[in-house]
């Protein structure tokens, strides 16, 4: 259903290339040293309150800005929001990198100069994150926690809308975006965690680690499975699993042409 919304959203400028005379105006992120997504737009108006914008978004594998802020909202509000249990995750030594594309049909309020914008989006997003976790481990009769970088890879799918609005200066201009939610699937979910001490286990402290990832990480059956092989602990999505995402403040300067 996402995938066939992000095709109609592509074709919209096709269907309406003949009604009117377009604009177009290309778009480039101001907030992108500060958050370390870096993205770059193209719009194309369809008319006088109608456009069609293209976003493509990139951010380098990297520590998470505001790391230990990240973190204390995490183990405090992740539960709620993602279903994960984060109290031995640390979101503060986190590294993310993602890329991704948002294809948005526009709506422009009113004939003023300066206006809000109301978008309908899809995103698609590719994500590949380090970060590291405690796993409970048991050796014959010792127990202990080991931290180990847990590497994460998955891709999303979503739509939602986009609320800004827009400051116009002859050919420049600043959009301001306010906030996006988004709601879809996540796919292709795979992490794995790697650590030499792990080969030396029987099959029962195996067992004592797999149940101790669901128990610690709330990790359901119904969207996961769990293995450790050797000295790999994995998991895997075996559905697509339900994810909200949210895009924040913006501050995109564009030149009109």
């Amino acid at each position: 259903m996402l995938r066939k919304i992000l095709v109609c959203l592509l074709l919209v400028p096709v269907a309406t290339f003949a009604q009117d005379n377009y604009k177009n105006a290309i778009k480039f992120n101001t907030l992108g040293p500060v958050s370390q997504l870096y993205s770059a737009q193209y719009e194309l108006a369809i008319g006088k309150h109608l456009a069609f914008n293209n976003t493509f978004f990139y951010r380098p594998k990297k520590l998470i800005p505001a790391g230990e802020t990240v973190d204390q909202l995490a183990k405090k509000h992740g539960l709620g929001l993602t279903g994960i249990k984060f109290e031995n995750i640390f979101m503060d030594e986190a590294k993310l990198g993602m890329k991704g594309y948002s294809p948005e049909l526009r709506y422009y309020i009113g004939k003023k100069k300066n206006r809000l914008f109301v978008s309908a989006i899809g995103q698609y997003e590719d994500f590949d994150m380090t970060v590291p976790a405690n796993l409970a481990v048991k050796y014959k009769t010792y127990a202990t926690d080991i931290k180990v970088p847990v590497d994460f890879t998955f891709k999303t799918y979503s739509a939602g809308i986009l609320i800004g609005k827009q400051f116009n200066w002859r050919r420049l201009g600043v959009d301001f975006v306010i906030i996006g939610p988004h709601f879809g699937k996540a796919k292709e979910f795979y992490a794995v965690a790697q650590n030499a001490a792990l080969k030396q286990l029987n099959q029962e402290e195996k067992q004592y680690i797999l149940d101790k990832i669901q128990e610690r990480f709330g990790l359901s059956d119904t969207y996961f499975s769990r293995t450790l092989v050797d000295d790999k602990a994995e998991i895997k999505s075996i559905k697509p699993v339900p994810y909200l995402g949210i895009r924040g403040l913006g501050l995109n300067l564009f030149y009109r042409f």
